[in-house]
């Protein structure tokens, strides 16, 4: 099974990427049986990347989507041989290993495929003794097939003439030889040499018997090569077919695949080709596991702990696919979907980076210093500096708590996060429109609120008309019934209103006249208590 993937929402915020980091940070310590990576489904906020790189935290690795890869069925630690390995090599090394298919590697690159149907049919064409005409094999791997001696001749001579099998009368056999030619036999004593002078180039001896002296000394003279096995001769017939190099009968029609593509865009191919499997390959062609159609059947899903949300519209792509083994969240009850019970932390506080905290001190897991900063971090950006009225006395306990392990004053420490979002930052209005955005749906009426925190509500107020038009290009392009913007002063304590579309929902939810382009609302921090739900409310009327 692979690692557990952490990660918080879509347009993620400091909450949902630093709580994801250190909850994946007390999994890893309190689950040695599994890893716990963690992720983000989005660019890391301003003041992320500040408290990362004060607190020396390693950001988490983005990822675009959690549909099932090819890499989450695929077998890992593919056998392989090289193209020079005989067919019997190839077969022996499957039937040992377990495996149906072989890559042929050459330079560690995969050349080929050989599997147990081309193996079968090498092997059953021994009624007709292919020989050597079409695909010359050198002594030296007939001596390896064969199990045998080599008694004289050249390891390296090349063999590109027929097969025969000495069962008949010498002077019938002489009629069938052509110079060149292999001959299998027992011990024929008036055959062997007879077969020489005829112009063998190899003479296989079975039954473990050895020729006359004179019979070695005549293959000397002509150049020939004699090979000794124990096999019986109809065993040795059988084994020649197999003395041929995978490099001679391979597939180098080869379906690859590489670990990221999509099992769904994969599976098409796999089922389409002749071959029940496919090399996985890495971007030098070089294997990296192999993926066959019982693979597809068993079915692996990715296994996810979902942080700071629980709803699948603001999930990654591919959550219906994916396996939610624990969710740690403070918002709403949403429509997540799993395949039994779980671990569901759902606490109403001001934070999830609080939930987290929490857990460690339940598990009895000591916070260390930079997943304490962390934590802070996201408990004050998410609570306002425990201004917000989602703020509660468990986020001031842990805030205390927290900002003690670190010897900071919180509320300076939050002053100084919260000017970093903009510090040395050319302002970008769709940057501060989209990147804290969430959709809410009340019947028929879908509504996206964005917020924006900051200690200079001035500066923000004098793109109000860049803003706007970005809200206005967002509202046609997704379809949304109203788009509302919350500029948050956090030292002003409220918030100014901004929006387009349906005016007239927002003002009746909240109470206020946008008449002017904007308001301000005193003592609004929150979004999902103090806006959201209004407007959810007031859609509903």
């Amino acid at each position: 099974m692979g690692p557990v993937l952490v990660f918080g929402h879509k347009n993620p915020d400091n909450d949902s990427i630093c709580s994801a980091v250190a909850y994946a940070h007390l999994k890893n310590l309190t689950d040695t049986t599994t890893v716990y990576v963690p992720a983000r489904l989005g660019p890391l906020p301003p003041e992320t990347v500040w408290v990362f790189e004060r607190f020396g935290v390693q950001p988490p690795e983005e990822i675009a989507h959690v549909h099932t890869r090819v890499r989450d069925v695929m077998t890992e630690g593919v056998v392989s041989v090289e193209r020079d390995y005989t067919m019997l090599d190839a077969g022996r090394i499957m039937r040992e290993r377990g495996v149906r298919a072989l890559p042929v590697l050459e330079d560690e690159a995969v050349r080929g495929l050989i599997n147990q149907r081309i193996l079968a049919e090498a092997y059953l064409s021994e009624v007709e003794m292919r020989g050597f005409a079409g695909v010359p094999v050198a002594v030296k791997r007939l001596v390896e097939v064969l199990d045998g001696t080599l008694l004289c001749g050249d390891p390296g001579l090349v063999l590109s003439g027929g097969v025969l099998i000495g069962a008949m009368e010498p002077t019938t056999m002489v009629g069938y030889i052509k110079p060149g030619d292999t001959l299998v036999v027992g011990d024929r004593r008036r055959s062997q040499p007879m077969a020489l002078e005829a112009g063998v180039a190899c003479l296989i001896v079975t039954g473990g018997t050895h020729p006359d002296p004179g019979v070695i000394a005549l293959a000397e003279e002509r150049g020939a090569a004699v090979i000794s096995t124990a096999h019986d001769t109809f065993a040795a017939a059988r084994l020649i077919n197999l003395s041929y190099t995978v490099g001679d009968f391979m597939d180098t029609d080869v379906l690859r695949f590489e670990p990221e593509m999509l099992l769904a865009e994969a599976l098409e191919d796999l089922l389409g080709s002749a071959h029940r499997e496919a090399v996985v390959v890495d971007e030098g062609n070089r294997p990296v596991g192999m993926i066959t159609r019982t693979n597809v059947a068993r079915g692996t899903r990715r296994r996810v702990i979902l942080v700071d949300h629980n709803e699948s519209a603001q999930s990654a792509p591919g959550i219906e696919e994916a396996e939610v083994v624990e969710v740690v969240d403070h918002h709403r009850i949403g429509d997540i979907q799993t395949y039994g019970p779980i671990l569901f932390l759902n606490i109403p506080v001001g934070s999830t980076a609080t939930v987290v905290a929490m857990r460690y001190e339940e598990l009895g897991v000591p916070v260390p210093g930079p997943m304490a900063g962390i934590l802070l971090a996201a408990l004050l950006t998410d609570t306002v500096l425990l201004k917000s009225p989602t703020t509660t006395d468990t986020d001031r306990r842990i805030a205390t708590h927290l900002s003690g392990l670190l010897s900071v004053d919180p509320v300076e420490f939050g002053l100084e996060m919260f000017k970093a979002r903009t510090a040395g930052e050319t302002f970008s209005a769709e940057r501060a429109v989209k990147a804290d955005l969430k959709e809410y749906r009340a019947g028929e009426t879908l509504a996206a609120i964005g917020q924006i925190e900051t200690v200079d509500l001035a500066a923000v107020m004098e793109h109000a008309d860049e803003l706007r038009a970005v809200m206005d290009s967002l509202r046609e392009a997704r379809g949304y019934d109203l788009v509302l913007l919350m500029v948050t002063d956090v030292v002003r304590e409220g918030s100014e209103i901004i929006a387009v579309g349906k005016l007239r929902l927002a003002e009746r939810g909240l109470g206020v006249s946008l008449a002017d382009g904007s308001a301000w609302m005193p003592d609004v921090l929150s979004r999902k208590k103090q806006v959201a739900a209004r407007l959810v409310d007031a859609a509903g009327v």
